[in-house]
């Protein structure tokens, strides 16, 4: 293979991997037929790819046409004997039968030609209603050297794999034989393939069979013009007349000019011309393939980027909803803001604190003692339980309406409702996120203790007999970043009010009025990241559904980047 021929084939096989690397997996009415034409062009550079490393091989001409065409009687009667299923009973052309001569069996019995079809070689192999996708091959002495012959399946067959073989092998081929009768010769499903033919620059001979001596000028002169109309007018167009089938076979004499015709193309200039004419039209066809998988391919990144989007915006919202859910206030419930406020309120506990700085430690030390009895305590445990418990519901409840408007959002695109669909569970929020969202608003409730006690260092009260106040006053900051009175009834609003000044009273005098901003803001910052911590945690479900069915990273540049490859080649 000379070098330039052998740039080209790295090239189209470059290309076939970009093709065949195009999963086509969001989930969309028109995967089924993306799937079908990325796997038929990368059948079909593969193909392109065989003829080319084997150019010498037998010129490849194949039968082709709709059901009762007559495809398997014509090439039976090519060699006069019966190696390819015929019958009423469809499809009948299950295996594609395909006649060589002896000479020529070298050249099929391995994958150098119709790459991907296993092989069936014996002497008495006969193609016929089998299922399974495999040549036989068949070698035949009125078979001319340097040219085979394949009965395809029918294009239009009942069964897909039929039908999608028939197109593979049309598509392999140097040389169409196309079979339409009297009845089906102005088909459109038979005109689309022509088409198509012309389009590749495909050599097409069409054979109208059983046609009755009476119709056959009509026929044929109706046939020309349909065919001028798709610039096929230069085609070869035979006519086997209506004849008596013996043996699955039709009589020498109704044949004999396609026969003549099959023989002539054995010679080694015209196999070479045909070829090359074939292969040309092919490789001038790739960017019409390829292009539909382009748009497809870029579709699908579009469609991936929609349901990515509508995730993110969604469940980043979750902190912004908590954020609005905390502003309405916390729903404690009343005996519990009671106690709070009376534990604050207390101007003995106040005081203490007010004065702490100024007295010994043995005496502090016994003082906050009879303040903090067990009650007091029992109290401000209580209330961090109710809190957290509280906030953990807000942090869920935000949630569960971000999953809700991010399933509806997805149910308007095709491919979003498909995947919720396949995993119902996508649909609300994840088992352990309560469980979960306890234990961040645990984690931050400590974490509020910890800056509280920060906050000290500076003040000359830090000391660890002062441990009972700083849970007190993180306590109390934990309830003046969100306790208000929306949402509360009227007496809750008294209670609420009534904790919030003391709660203010308290931090003032154990942080001074700077640090009481500066610390509300914090720990509301805080909560709220840890909260979106949680909402990325969601949102990883999500965006692991999308990235399980989106394309790869390259998409159409990938493939644009290996169509260039070929078209430099080609030059």
């Amino acid at each position: 293979m000379d070098e330039h021929r052998a740039g080209l084939v790295e090239a189209l096989q470059d290309l076939q991997r970009a093709v065949a690397a195009q999963p086509f997996a969001v989930p969309d009415p028109r995967q089924p037929e993306r799937r079908a034409r990325r796997d038929r062009l990368a059948a079909d550079l593969a193909s392109l790819v065989a003829r080319l490393e084997s150019w010498e091989a037998p010129l490849l001409v194949v039968v082709g046409g709709g059901t009762g065409g007559g495809k398997s009687t014509l090439v039976n009667s090519l060699v006069g004997n019966a190696v390819a299923a015929t019958g009423v009973v469809r499809p009948t052309t299950s295996s594609p039968t395909m006649l060589v001569h002896p000479g020529d069996m070298p050249w099929f019995s391995d994958q150098r030609v119709l790459p991907g079809l296993p092989r069936v070689t014996k002497p008495d192999s006969r193609g016929g209603r089998g299922g399974a996708r495999q040549l036989h091959v068949v070698a035949s002495h009125a078979m001319p050297a340097g040219v085979a012959v394949l009965d395809a399946p029918d294009v239009d067959s009942v069964r897909t794999d039929n039908r999608d073989l028939a197109e593979l092998l049309l598509d392999a081929a140097d040389v169409w034989v196309w079979m339409v009768t009297a009845r089906t010769y102005a088909d459109e499903a038979s005109m689309a393939y022509l088409r198509r033919a012309a389009r590749r620059r495909t050599v097409v001979a069409v054979v109208a069979s059983q046609v009755h001596e009476r119709e056959t000028e009509e026929v044929v002169a109706d046939l020309r013009r349909k065919l001028a109309a798709e610039r096929l007018g230069d085609v070869a167009l035979f006519v086997v007349p209506l004849a008596r089938v013996v043996g699955q076979r039709l009589p020498d004499w109704a044949v004999s000019e396609v026969r003549d015709w099959v023989r002539s193309l054995a010679k080694a200039e015209e196999r070479d011309r045909l070829r090359r004419q074939t292969l040309e039209g092919a490789l001038d066809d790739i960017a019409h393939e390829a292009e539909p998988l382009l748009l497809a391919v870029g579709d699908e990144q579009a469609t991936v980027a929609q349901l990515s989007e509508a995730a993110g915006r969604e469940l980043g919202r979750v902190p912004e909803r908590l954020r609005d859910a905390l502003g309405e206030a916390v729903p404690l419930r009343q005996e519990v803001l009671a106690r709070w406020r009376d534990f604050v309120g207390t101007n003995r506990f106040l005081s203490m604190v007010e004065s702490a700085t100024g007295m010994v430690r043995t005496w502090v030390r016994d003082a906050l003692a009879r303040v903090t009895s067990a009650e007091q305590q029992r109290v401000q445990h209580q209330v961090r339980a109710e809190v957290a418990d509280t906030v953990a519901g807000l942090i869920v409840g935000s949630h569960e309406l971000a999953v809700a408007e991010l399933t509806a959002r997805w149910d308007d695109v095709p491919a979003g409702g498909r995947l919720l669909a396949a995993d119902p569970a996508l649909r609300v929020p994840s088992r352990d996120l309560r469980e979960h969202a306890d234990r961040a608003v645990i984690d931050w409730q400590d974490a509020v203790t910890k800056l509280v006690e920060t906050t000290f260092a500076d003040r000359r009260v830090r000391a660890r007999w002062m441990s009972t106040v700083v849970n007190a006053a993180a306590t109390a900051a934990i309830l003046a970043a969100f306790a208000s009175t929306g949402g509360l009834t009227t007496a809750e609003a008294g209670i609420a009010a009534g904790a919030s000044a003391a709660n203010q009273a308290l931090l003032a005098k154990v942080l001074g009025d700077q640090n009481v901003r500066w610390l509300l803001e914090r720990i509301t910052a805080d909560l709220l990241d840890r909260t979106a911590g949680l909402a990325s945690r969601e949102r990883q479900r999500y965006d692991d559904a999308v990235a399980a069915v989106a394309p790869p990273p390259g998409g159409p540049a990938d493939l644009r980047t290996a169509l260039d490859r070929v078209a430099g080649a080609r030059s």
